[in-house]
C-alpha cells in the first residue's frame, strides 16, 4: 500500500466526525470505494487495520468456536476433577459446603464426595474415598487450575499412586466433569422445587446412583452398563468421524496479541485483546489447530492457543509499546531523563 493510500486511510479513520472514523473493514472498504481515488482491495485494507492500535485492541472476541475434543481409548483412562461450591446452601445440610465431583471421561460414571471445607486433609480423605470403590485412573486425572487441587499434599499421593496429574490452561476448565456438574445441579434444584427443602446431603448419592443408571445419548449406554469388553464399541459411538487436521491459519514468527478473559459483565467497549504483543514460536496439527508462544522478552507462554483467542498484528518499530505512567525523573549532565513503564511491555 503506497504512502498516499496510507495517508488517505488515515484521514478517514481517526478524523472524528467522519462517518467511517474508528469503523471496520466494509466501512472503509465502502469510502474508498465511494471516493474512487484509489483502488483498495478489503485484504488491503484488513492489512493496514492490523496496524492500528485502536483497531486489534478492541476488535470483538470470538468466545464460542470448535476446540479439541477429549480423546481417551479406555475405561478410567482420564478422570476429571472439579469443586462445586455450595457453602450459600451449608446451614441446610450440616455444615457441608463443597462437592467434589469426578467422572471417567469414557464411561461417564460419576462420583460426588460432599466436604465441609477444602483443606488439603479434606481433599485427600475425599480422592481416597473415591479410590476404595475399587477403580483408578489408568492414566492422569485432569482439573482446572483450582489451587486446591495442587497442595502438595494431594501431588505427593498421586505421584505414590502412579496418577498422572495435569491442569487446563484455558477458561474452558474440564469440560467433562463440568457438564457432569450442571447435570447434579440441575436435578438438585428440581428436587428443591418439589420438596420444598434445600437439603441435599440426605439424597445425594441416591441422585448420583440414579445419574450412573440413565441412558446417555452420547455413549447410548447408562454409566454402569460401560465394560471392557464393549469399550470398542463405545469409541466408535463417541468418535465415529475423527475429522482430520484442520489447515493452519498463522505462521511460526507472526506476532499476535492474545484475547484477554472477560468477566461475565465486564463492558463491551473495553480492550477485547492484551496490549503486549506476543511471538508464535511451535505450531501443533490437530483436527483445531493450537499454538505455543513467546512473550517480548522471549519467556515461554504456558499452555497451547487456538486461532480464535489469537489475533495477527503488523509490527511497526516505535508504535509497537506506549507510555503508561513515568516512574521516575532525574537530570544527568544537564539533561531530564525519564524512567517509564510501557504499556502491554512486560514487568
Amino acid at each position: 500500500m503506497g504512502d498516499t493510500s496510507d495517508t488517505f486511510l488515515h484521514k478517514i479513520y481517526y478524523y472524528l466526525s467522519h462517518p467511517a472514523s474508528f469503523g471496520g473493514i466494509n466501512k472503509l472498504y465502502d469510502e474508498v470505494k465511494r471516493d474512487g481515488r484509489y483502488n483498495l482491495s478489503r485484504n488491503a485494507i484488513r492489512e493496514w487495520l492490523k496496524g492500528q492500535n485502536t483497531y486489534t485492541l478492541h476488535k470483538p472476541v470470538k468466545k464460542n468456536f470448535a476446540r479439541n475434543r477429549v480423546l481417551v481409548n479406555a475405561i478410567d483412562h482420564q478422570w476429571e476433577m472439579d469443586l462445586a461450591d455450595l457453602s450459600s446452601l451449608s446451614r441446610y445440610n450440616n455444615g457441608y459446603k463443597f462437592l467434589l465431583t469426578c467422572i471417567d471421561v469414557l464411561s461417564k460414571f460419576a462420583w460426588v464426595i460432599p466436604l465441609k471445607n477444602k483443606s488439603q486433609g479434606t481433599l485427600l480423605q475425599a480422592v481416597q474415598t473415591i479410590l476404595s470403590s475399587g477403580r483408578k485412573p489408568r492414566q492422569q486425572i485432569y482439573t482446572d487450575r483450582g489451587t486446591e487441587f495442587v497442595n502438595k499434599l494431594l501431588q505427593d499421593f498421586f505421584k505414590d499412586k502412579g496418577i498422572n496429574f495435569f491442569t487446563t490452561n484455558n477458561e474452558t476448565k474440564a469440560s467433562v466433569v463440568e457438564r457432569f456438574n450442571r447435570t447434579l445441579k440441575t436435578k438438585m434444584w428440581k428436587y428443591f422445587t418439589h420438596s420444598n427443602t434445600l437439603k441435599y446431603i440426605d439424597i445425594l448419592q441416591k441422585l448420583v446412583k440414579g445419574y450412573n443408571h440413565s441412558y446417555h445419548r452420547s455413549i447410548k449406554l447408562s454409566p454402569v452398563e460401560v465394560t471392557k469388553e464393549n469399550k470398542d464399541r463405545l469409541w466408535r459411538t463417541l468418535y465415529p468421524n475423527l475429522i482430520k487436521n484442520e489447515k493452519f491459519k498463522f505462521k511460526v514468527g507472526d506476532r499476535v496479541r492474545i484475547s484477554k478473559l472477560k468477566l461475565k459483565f465486564e463492558k463491551g467497549y473495553l480492550p477485547n485483546w492484551s496490549e503486549e504483543i506476543f511471538t508464535i514460536v511451535k505450531r501443533k496439527a490437530k483436527p483445531v489447530p493450537v499454538y505455543k508462544l513467546i512473550d517480548w522478552g522471549r519467556e515461554a507462554i504456558e499452555g497451547n492457543l487456538y486461532e480464535s483467542e489469537m489475533q495477527k498484528v503488523n509490527f511497526t518499530k516505535g508504535a509497537l509499546f506506549r507510555v503508561e505512567k513515568v516512574l521516575k525523573k532525574r537530570k544527568c549532565n544537564g539533561r531530564v531523563e525519564h524512567l517509564l513503564k510501557w504499556k502491554g511491555y512486560p514487568a
